[in-house]
């Protein structure tokens, strides 16, 4: 029982030092992403992030919804549903404003069916909080999301309405990660495979630096096969191809992360605040046209690389935690207070 405990707690460090090594990829792929046209070894470097980092988001999101799983066994948490709907309609209206009044970005559509930039994340993480109570009753859930994650690219409308085909696309690494750990000993497959995995990863962004031809929309999952120019009635299977890519990126990501807690692990307890609020300064620095003097040197990368990882840092610092938690993650359980509202005394009054 011990050993096993002991397996968990190790596994519970290693998830929280991959999410902050996520977190601050996402910065720094947001920081990276004014300047890409611009700069291919940006570009590369962009293309090389996305390749993995939202499948391995979701991955941890499906691991961490094992493991806020009701105390009643059950696979649905009505608390952890109203908090992501509330950081959506809060956030949504915030970012909305924000880009009303300041950002200005262009081909923006203000509606709450319309997720604004990285806000897609938590509509679709509501979604895949709903789904997988139904898709665990299945014999075989994963395949089963891959082959909806391959038809949602048929759909007939724009795929980024309510992030359905986000949703979908990504759904598969929820339900991999939901059941991670029937994964077996990750920490001797890391032990034993991390160079080779060193390896893989080099391939595949030198790959991605010498041209290969990889339209970023296939990584986005936003669009549906019609938006990415392919109408013949086999496409889907190249997202099969896209699985099979992002599946060897991600594992080579994961096989490369550190298992000892340390002060990554500290850092990556906070994520939540990086990612809801390091969009306004990224597209505030956009808006006051910090990144047009970047004309795509070489040096430019390091920099915003290094600025990105500065940011993540500083969002990550616990006094951040301390004056936002309390608006971002309001401590209420609607099912409690429903309960309470409805609950009859013993004579019959409410």
């Amino acid at each position: 029982m011990h050993i096993l405990d002991d397996r968990r707690g190790a596994l519970h460090t290693y998830i929280t030092n991959v999410k902050f090594i996520l977190i601050a990829l996402v910065v720094s792929a947001n920081m990276l992403e004014p300047v890409i046209s611009r700069s291919d070894t940006a570009f590369t470097l962009y293309k090389a992030i996305y390749l993995f980092h939202i499948p391995a988001f979701v991955l941890v999101m499906g691991y961490m919804a094992r493991e806020s799983q009701p105390a009643d066994g059950s696979r649905f948490s009505f608390r952890a549903i109203a908090v992501i709907g509330y950081q959506y309609v809060l956030f949504q209206s915030l970012y909305t404003l924000a880009d009303a009044f300041f950002f200005h970005a262009s081909g923006i559509v203000h509606s709450f069916f319309m997720p604004y930039s990285l806000l897609w994340f938590l509509c679709s993480h509501l979604c895949w909080k709903l789904l997988l109570p139904l898709f665990m009753k299945l014999r075989h859930p994963l395949t089963a999301s891959v082959l909806l994650g391959i038809a949602v690219g048929y759909i007939p409308w724009d795929g980024s309405w309510l992030s359905i085909s986000r949703t979908f696309v990504f759904f598969p690494f929820f339900i991999a990660g939901y059941r991670m750990r029937r994964w077996g000993n990750w920490q001797s497959a890391a032990n034993h495979w991390r160079a080779a995995a060193i390896g893989c990863g080099a391939v595949i962004i030198t790959a991605l630096g010498l041209g290969l031809s990889l339209n970023q929309g296939w990584l986005y999952g936003s669009e549906t096969l019609s938006q990415l120019g392919h109408h013949a009635w086999y496409s889907g299977i190249y997202r099969l191809g896209i699985y099979a890519l992002e599946a060897a990126a991600l594992t080579c990501f994961l096989l490369c992360v550190p298992w000892r807690s340390s002060i990554l692990t500290a850092w990556g307890k906070r994520t939540l605040f990086v990612f809801l609020l390091h969009g306004f300064i990224i597209k505030a620095a956009i808006a006051a046209g910090l990144f047009d003097s970047l004309d795509g040197k070489l040096w430019h990368v390091p920099l915003l690389l290094s600025a990105a990882l500065a940011l993540t840092l500083c969002l990550s610092h616990p006094l951040v935690e301390r004056y936002a938690k309390g608006w971002i993650e309001p401590a209420f359980n609607p099912m409690k207070q429903l309960v309470s509202k409805v609950s009859v005394h013993p004579n019959g009054r409410k």
